[in-house]
């Protein structure tokens, strides 16, 4: 494949890596612009209304009478006031809608240092399978640095859909537990090819290795679920061998707070509903410990 922002495209989608930039300094400057002209649109009105409120005709009614407003020009009177009014509902639509876009981009998850500085390397290496030799500012660092620098880090977002949810946890599994995989067993995966239609082998070798992103988040729900039922698990079957109720009441203590910890690591769950869970899970083990104490 010839190199340029194909092949570059080719490598986003197919290894789930599409990282853009988001220009939130840009996009905060234009809202500011935005908002600098319906500023000036609010003055303009008022200036009008006030103006218009002290002839002795029809015009200082106009802020009490859309209709007679709208229709001023048929009676020969200026439509400045509903001028404004039109203009200042079309700056707020777009104003409202830039709004919306900016807090959507902005909530798109930034790429991890290592996704970053991946794919900045795949684009300069051609032993990599990149190799796509940019001439534009952009991406050829002619003039300032390329997009994909480190001092954009903060400003760039990842359109991959099979990141996780984004908790410790998960975290934990995308970061050292798969290192440390690689290290005992993934190294011993095929490479990715410099070239994509010929077998990765001696000099068609990238040294390159790439996990299936959906794989590894199969693999974290798996671990996550087990993780997470646990605590529950373990709880009754230790409560069912301790008989002493000063010892049950302190391990219900202890397995309460082993159950939100899991909870708060192993999802994204907001603290009413770590609260409420706990609370359940603390009432599932007295009601088991009073049931217990009844049968014996």
């Amino acid at each position: 494949m010839a190199p340029g922002y194909s092949k570059l495209a080719t490598f986003m989608t197919e290894k789930h890596h599409p990282i853009i930039r988001k220009y939130q300094q840009l996009a905060a400057r234009d809202l500011l612009l935005l908002q600098a002209e319906l500023c000036h649109l609010e003055c303009e009105y008022e200036a009008v209304v006030k103006q218009n409120s002290t002839f002795k005709d029809e015009r200082k009614s106009y802020d009490q009478d859309w209709l007679l407003m709208h229709t001023a020009p048929t009676r020969g009177f200026s439509t400045e006031q509903w001028e404004i009014s039109l203009a200042t509902r079309a700056k707020l639509r777009e104003y409202y809608s830039a709004i919306a876009q900016y807090s959507d981009i902005a909530s798109i998850r930034q790429p991890k240092d290592s996704e970053r500085s991946i794919l900045n390397e795949w684009i300069e290496s051609a032993s990599l399978g990149g190799g796509c030799g940019f001439i534009g500012r952009d991406l050829g660092g002619i003039e300032q640095p390329s997009v994909y620098e480190a001092v954009y880090h903060s400003d760039l977002a990842i359109l991959s859909d099979s990141h996780g949810e984004g908790d410790l946890f998960t975290k934990f599994i995308n970061g050292p537990l798969l290192a440390f995989y690689h290290y005992l067993l993934g190294h011993t995966r095929a490479t990715l090819p410099i070239d994509p239609e010929n077998a990765s082998v001696g000099d068609n070798s990238s040294g390159l290795h790439h996990y299936n992103p959906r794989h590894v988040e199969t693999v974290t729900n798996i671990l996550g679920t087990v993780f997470s039922s646990l605590a529950p698990l373990v709880s009754i079957v230790v409560l069912s061998f301790v008989l002493d109720p000063k010892a049950r009441l302190g391990l219900v203590c202890a397995f309460t707070v082993l159950f939100s910890f899991s909870l708060a690591i192993a999802t994204k769950a907001r603290r009413v509903e770590i609260f409420a869970a706990t609370a359940a899970f603390a009432s599932v083990q007295v009601v088991f410990i009073g049931s217990s104490n009844s049968m014996t």
